[in-house]
């Protein structure tokens, strides 16, 4: 356990190489299935609220099931043939792809952001604008609560080397449900103030005759206020994981979440730009194996039972690509025996789906929830890491620090045996 070993680490600040373990050691804690259950409920519960709010807008659907995900940088690799050729004629540019696929690394991250951006970037009616402000406090809220679990799963095994149970993170989590919303309100109040501003200078504009000319000699204002948002903007993106790593990690209010994660992008940004790069890497690198492992179990699992069904005729049966759209397996390029679906050319309407075949559908795509569930745990377990080592570094908090109910029970016993002590001492 890092834990243990840096338990005994002496004071005094991180080497590079205790940084690197660090990385190493939340990336690896990822492995528990627990998080990718945790992560995959949160992605298909914001998928779900989007399929329902699609409903009620007028725009093109937005919202896309777990198991429609994009590989990002990989999305041209999807077969082991393209993967093995691209990677032996252009060995570099595979191993950057590999090694760098933050969309699909951060896939919390762009869900909270995505509808941030169309609230401000779209003119379009006040319903739709509801909508937009909908899908972001849903994905705000879930992966807020589902951060924040994993977060506290991460820095519990890491720093304490203790193991929390689903029961203790969930009550964690809920308890602090206003705090975690809170955090990311106060950046949008901020952000929401200087809009404000700004829209008064349109409605100064317009004044007949004057109103423009007054806009036009004090233009340097909304320069000044829209220079403003894109610092409130940028430390929106950037801080909100790390608002949430602070409530995780030391359980505090929304805004310690909030001041943390300011002081820390003011005093430390490039120890926090670094690290992120670094995290991003080893996270890229650990989501494709986990995809590639993914990919070859369902075309083994496959292969096997096509091989069966194929026993009394000549060949061996071929396989059947069930992903949504022209999505298939990475390793494989297939996913289910084709004999299973028979008289099926697509499985995206359902009467043509069989009824075999339904269940065929239903776990494959437990199979990539579980997956993307995994994408959110290393997501979160990198940001765990980046928390530590830059708190470590802005604050002197080793490491090994972190606040556990158990801690309280500890004190209050050593409270009361140092009363007895003292009573004791005090009888003649």
């Amino acid at each position: 356990m890092v834990s243990e070993e840096s338990g005994q680490r002496p004071d005094g600040p991180m080497s590079a190489r205790e940084r690197l373990d660090l990385v190493l050691a939340v990336v690896r804690g990822s492995l528990d299935p627990r998080r990718w259950l945790i992560g995959g409920l949160a992605a298909l519960v914001v998928a779900a609220g989007g399929q329902l709010l699609d409903g009620l807008s007028e725009s093109e659907p937005q919202a896309q099931w777990p198991w429609q995900l994009e590989l990002a940088s990989l999305e041209g690799d999807r077969k082991a043939e393209s993967f093995l050729l691209s990677a032996e004629s252009q060995p570099g540019d595979t191993a950057v792809r590999v090694a760098w696929n933050p969309r699909l690394l951060g896939r919390p991250l762009s869900d909270v952001v995505g509808p941030a951006v169309a609230i401000v970037g779209r003119r379009d009616s006040w319903s739709e604008t509801a909508v937009e402000w909908s899908r972001f406090l849903l994905a705000v809220i879930t992966w807020s609560l589902a951060g924040v679990m994993l977060v506290r799963l991460t820095a519990a095994d890491v720093t304490r080397g203790e193991s929390l149970s689903l029961a203790q993170v969930t009550g964690f989590g809920l308890r602090h449900v206003a705090s975690l919303l809170s955090a990311a309100l106060i950046s949008l109040s901020c952000f929401g103030v200087l809009w404000g501003l700004g829209a008064v200078g349109g409605l100064i504009a317009k004044i007949p005759t004057a109103g423009p000319l007054i806009v036009s000699l004090l233009w340097f204002i909304p320069v000044v206020l829209g220079l403003l948002m894109a610092f409130v903007a940028v430390g929106f993106v950037t801080g909100w994981p790390l608002m949430v790593a602070t409530i995780g990690v030391e359980d505090s209010d929304g805004f310690d979440g909030f001041s943390h994660a300011t002081g820390f992008l003011t005093d430390r940004p490039a120890l926090l730009g670094g690290h992120a790069v670094l995290g991003t890497v080893v996270g890229s690198i650990a989501i494709c194996l986990a995809w590639c492992l993914l990919s070859l179990t369902l075309w083994l699992a496959a292969a096997s039972v096509s091989t069966g069904l194929g026993a009394f005729a000549n060949g061996t049966g071929e396989l059947f690509a069930i992903s949504s759209g022209e999505s298939t397996s990475l390793v494989g390029g297939r996913e289910v025996p084709a004999g299973l679906v028979s008289g099926s050319e697509s499985l995206g309407e359902d009467e043509d789906v069989p009824f075999s075949s339904t269940f065929l559908v239903f776990w494959t795509r437990v199979a990539y929830l579980l997956f993307v569930g995994y994408a959110a745990s290393v997501f979160w377990a990198v940001v765990t890491g980046l928390y530590l080592i830059v708190r470590e570094s802005a604050d002197g908090i080793p490491v090994t620090q972190m606040w556990l109910p158990a801690d309280d029970v500890v004190h209050e016993v050593a409270d009361v045996e140092d009363d007895s002590e003292v009573d004791a001492a005090e009888t003649p």
